[in-house]
């Protein structure tokens, strides 16, 4: 009989406004029903920050402490394992009383999402709480811990499958903020340009301060409003390519989105990039070959198709229920 897994996960609809259904790590709970969520309010949660005298960690959310403190009762009573989504930022308080006091009985799992390079403010990493957890998940090998297992990112396949009948236009997709170099993408706009005068760009981003960098660039209509993962993914369908360059590993949901609509993403040679495309991913820049991979992207059909026939080898890999499974087998057999 599988165990029930109480669960803690940062972007629930009480601490953002509208959630996106189809993409994020918060979607692995919504596949077995062995998951319980654990809800507090804004109140309490300040209360007991209040009353433990604990300054709030970077990046963590007030009304977690409260889901901490019911989790710590709920655990010692149940014995049943606390999952947290996002660990790096929301592991604080059960972790430091399960230290304090030695408590065997609260058993931890979590997963990590963010590369050391910025994690070093988040609460895990600042109270070196990795030795309190039973078994710790990473979307790649970049990182490493004892009792770790590496399970990737999903998505949901079913969803973000290609819209058949649409035919794409000579227009490459930009978007997203977190860990982008824009000036290494506006360098690749300018070079595919240069490559090939007809084609146009496409950039989905509200932030001004980023939106401002790419609004003399020849040739880009900016989207400046946030839209439906039905309108995403119809722009991933009419898309040539998307464009995307990294400073440093992270998983993103822009490669499994492209990976699962199979549209040709176009990315540097970086950690859990690589990782998740594979080392014969035929559009991967390394400095080296990138001139022969964009003359290739912009006139070749057959490469094209390549590419494409490419992510439809490898696209189930990344199937939320099967991450899901792994995900329990990880838990609940430690």
């Amino acid at each position: 009989m599988e165990r029930k897994i109480y669960y803690i996960n940062r972007y629930d609809s009480s601490k953002r406004g509208q959630i996106r259904e189809n993409s994020g790590y918060e979607q692995v709970v919504k596949y077995s029903d062995s998951f319980i969520e654990v809800s507090s309010n804004r109140y309490f949660s300040k209360l007991v920050l209040f009353l433990i005298g604990k300054k709030k960690p970077s990046n963590y959310f007030v009304l977690t402490a409260g889901e901490e403190v019911i989790l710590f009762f709920k655990s010692i009573i149940t014995g049943r394992p606390v999952f947290y989504l996002y660990a790096d930022k929301d592991a604080f308080l059960l972790p430091l009383i399960k230290r304090k006091f030695n408590i065997k009985r609260i058993k931890l799992y979590g997963t990590l999402h963010w590369p050391i390079e910025i994690s070093e403010t988040f609460s895990f990493y600042k109270n070196d709480l990795a030795t309190q957890f039973n078994g710790i998940i990473t979307l790649s090998s970049s990182l490493h811990f004892s009792k770790s297992c590496v399970i990737p990112h999903g998505i949901n396949t079913s969803f973000w499958k290609k819209d058949e009948g649409i035919t794409f236009e000579n227009s490459y997709l930009l978007l997203g903020i977190s860990n982008r170099n824009h000036q290494g993408q506006i360098e690749l706009v300018k070079k595919i340009k240069s490559i090939d005068p007809t084609s146009k760009f496409v950039l989905l981003m509200r932030n001004k301060q980023v939106y401002q960098h790419y609004k003399d660039v020849p040739d880009v209509e900016i989207i400046k409003t946030r839209i439906s993962d039905q309108e995403l993914r119809l722009l991933y369908a009419k898309s040539k390519a998307v464009i995307l360059i990294q400073n440093y590993s992270l998983a993103s949901n822009v490669v499994l989105e492209c990976i699962s609509t199979k549209t040709p993403l176009i990315a540097n040679k970086i950690g859990d990039i690589e990782e998740y495309l594979g080392k014969d991913y035929p559009l991967l820049l390394d400095g080296i070959s990138d001139e022969k991979i964009l003359n290739a992207i912009c006139y070749s059909h057959a490469f094209r198709k390549e590419v494409i026939n490419y992510f439809e080898n490898i696209r189930d890999d990344f199937e939320w229920q099967s991450i899901t499974n792994r995900t329990l087998d990880f838990i609940q057999k430690k």
